[in-house]
């Protein structure tokens, strides 16, 4: 608890600080299917860019690449990524990289790169603590008012009281650059896992730096569910409120599951929209090649859905 005290304070210090790039509307394809909610069960590609310390969860190796695309910037993304809690000494790391354009009608285009290093190590079986050290570039209209870049981090935590379920909380761009767009919040959020094929997850974020676009900051609410059928298929839904854009939205995801592989789809749509904003899509569309460890005893269906 104290350690989660600290995320609040250190976010509240740094409340007032520059506007967020476009690479942050990127969200993992199998998050974004289920509302964009994982952060207490953050496997696999969530891990690194949702809660670190979720890629001691599951003992597997994950390489994942995916393309995503949303309508309000007219933003495209390339990202890739590994995964890899297979250690025997229980460190779990991850890297990941991605490339964000955006060039809304109107407006000025705009680029940026970000790429993290997150590692991850559990004190036994209830509580697991990680790390992202990430950098960014920002080039264009991402380079608002000079703002190019820098080097912040991310400090995440997950608690397993129960094997049914999983709490989460995670402290984003913790580190105050002047150079830096890195949007700061607090994501916090619980899962619950009646059984292996099934995973809900209730999420909140707390934003302390503003949308250079809507200027609007605050929290925003995310629900989600993940099934899988027969080991082969994994079907997501899920919705929620999202306090930049004051709009709510409904999720649908798939995967379509291989013994070697997945292939992710996952789709956002605004349903309900605020005034004055248009609604927006997004988009994403994912490959992964995962190698289970040997040592877990996991049912491997439920780690390819992203749940175990």
């Amino acid at each position: 608890m104290r350690l989660t005290r600290l995320f609040f304070a250190i976010a509240l210090s740094l409340a007032a600080q520059p506007a967020a790039h476009a690479l942050e509307g990127f969200t993992p394809t199998q998050a974004l299917g289920m509302g964009g909610a994982s952060r207490a069960w953050a496997v696999g590609d969530a891990g690194p860019l949702l809660n670190p310390s979720g890629m001691t969860l599951v003992k597997a190796y994950t390489l994942e690449g995916t393309y995503g695309y949303g309508t309000r910037l007219a933003d495209q993304y390339l990202h890739a990524s590994v995964v890899d809690d297979t250690s025997t000494y229980n460190l779990a790391g991850g890297l990941y990289y991605t490339y964000g354009t955006a060039d809304p009608s109107g407006g000025t285009s705009g680029h940026g790169h970000e790429a993290g290093l997150s590692l991850a190590f559990p004190f036994g079986n209830y509580v697991a603590v990680g790390a992202t050290l990430k950098y960014f570039n920002l080039d264009g209209s991402d380079a608002l008012n000079g703002h190019d870049g820098g080097v912040t981090f991310d400090l995440g935590i997950t608690v397993r009281p129960m094997p049914l379920l999983s709490i989460g909380v995670v402290g984003s761009n913790l580190r105050s650059l002047q150079n830096s767009q890195a949007t700061q919040a607090i994501g916090y959020g619980v899962a619950f896992l009646p059984v292996a094929s099934l995973i809900v997850d209730v999420d909140g974020l707390t934003r302390f730096t503003a949308d250079n676009v809507t200027g609007r900051k605050g929290t925003s609410a995310m629900v989600g569910a993940s099934y899988t059928l027969i080991g082969k298929l994994a079907v997501r839904a899920g919705g929620g409120y999202d306090a930049v854009t004051g709009n709510g939205y409904g999720t649908l995801g798939l995967s379509a599951i291989s013994e070697i592989g997945a292939l992710d789809g996952g789709l956002r749509q605004d349903l309900v929209r605020a005034d004055g904003n248009s609604r927006e899509t997004v988009v994403g569309i994912s490959l992964r090649l995962f190698i289970p460890a040997s040592q877990t005893n996991q049912d491997p269906s439920a780690f390819v859905n992203g749940q175990q």
